[in-house]
């Protein structure tokens, strides 16, 4: 196959002294760890307060789990959660137990990989036992800022895909469960008015959980609309803008997802993980080095 125009000169340069780095020069260190009998609005503060999506859980030191907003949605969205409140539904309930793990010495092109083959959210770093720090989408977003030779539309993208502010929001839990999608865009009569995020979801499923009787939640729950937990915002991206500048907006403005917008029309969705499939499913740096 011949190799993308896109994947020569200056920018292959880039690839192999971006992606041949090792894992411990770019990984997020010391990371935050939560002890699986800890609760659920424990580990929901530490995402708020630190601006994280993935905890890596321990016992006594040792790693056994790893905990996301995914996994919350999921609990925390579901009907068994209805008679508990999240002060009493702890860690170890919620988890992925056995998460991949890797080495510091690994280079980031492995470790995109590995992201994309075991469909992780966020990968430990160990050494010798001991979490020393954790690799996810964001830092393969960082290391996409200085792409000015590929556009968005050269990218693999999501479907277009999307909500209204009217529609329950246990349709948009579902849809973002099945897609396993970081959120999802929020359209108005034919208008882009904003996001409902995994984040909004926990946050507001967590609230609901705990403000609505047990009694009554399955009635309220058909009232709960996604209107109530919208993130109001208009940014958005276009086929024709560059790898680089997308990068930009999605880490300067903390979002996990862009509509593609042309004339006004949703034409795909961006997410971080697009960003991890540009590096990982169409570039070997090593066959280049």
């Amino acid at each position: 196959m011949q190799e993308p125009k896109y994947f020569q000169g200056n920018l292959k340069i880039f690839y192999i002294e971006v992606m041949l780095v090792q894992v411990e020069k770019v990984m997020a260190s010391p990371v935050k760890t939560i002890d699986k009998d800890q609760t659920v609005p424990i580990a929901l503060d530490i995402m708020e307060k630190l601006g994280i999506s993935a905890i890596p859980v321990t016992e006594e030191n040792r790693l056994i789990g790893l905990i996301t907003e995914l996994d919350l949605v999921d609990r925390l969205g579901s009907a068994r959660a209805g008679k508990l409140s999240p002060a009493s539904i702890h860690v170890s309930s919620v988890m992925e137990f056995n998460p991949q793990i890797i080495d510091p010495s690994m280079d980031m092109f492995e470790a995109a990989k590995l992201l994309l083959k075991r469909q992780e959210r966020a990968l430990p770093v160990v050494k010798d036992g001991e979490v020393v720090g954790i690799i996810t989408n964001k830092h393969f977003v960082n290391q996409c800022q200085d792409i000015t030779d590929i556009r968005v539309q050269d990218l693999e993208l999501e479907k277009p895909i999307s909500v209204s502010p009217t529609d329950r929001v246990v349709h948009a839990r579902q849809l973002i469960l099945a897609e396993k999608m970081p959120g999802l865009p929020v359209f108005d009569e034919g208008k882009f008015v904003g996001l409902v995020t995994k984040k909004r979801l926990v946050l507001g499923f967590a609230a609901f959980r705990r403000e609505i009787p047990a009694k009554y939640q399955s009635t309220r729950l058909r009232e709960f609309l996604v209107a109530n937990i919208l993130t109001r915002t208009d940014l958005t991206t276009t086929p024709e803008m560059t790898v680089g500048d997308a990068a930009k907006l999605l880490l300067h403005e903390h979002q996990h997802l862009l509509p593609v917008m042309k004339k006004e029309i949703m034409q795909n969705i961006l997410i971080r993980r697009s960003l991890v499939k540009l590096v990982a499913s169409h570039f070997n740096p090593k066959k280049a080095a």
